[in-house]
């Protein structure tokens, strides 16, 4: 189990964070992401995530994560893995 900090950002300014976020894998980290590119009302800024010992671990534009969420989620019913 890790520790995260998401963070909004809009330009040098954070517009939304949750700090403190347990999560089992690094992969459980981009749902969190998309779900927060969605709930912040502003379009634009970076969503930052730091680990524990606060290296960035994900930086990624607010807009580009909700493009990106939108295929993850259209795909959902298609395995990921080769066959």
């Amino acid at each position: 189990m890790n520790t995260y900090n998401f963070n909004v950002l809009n330009r040098d300014e954070t517009v939304a964070a949750i700090q403190s976020v347990i999560l089992g894998n690094s992969r459980a980290i981009w749902p969190k992401v998309a779900e927060l590119a969605w709930s912040v009302g502003e379009a634009g800024g970076q969503i930052r995530v730091t680990d524990q010992a606060g290296s960035v671990v994900v930086l990624v534009g607010v807009n580009s994560a909700r493009r990106v969420s939108r295929f993850s989620i259209a795909g959902s019913g298609e395995s990921s893995r080769a066959a």
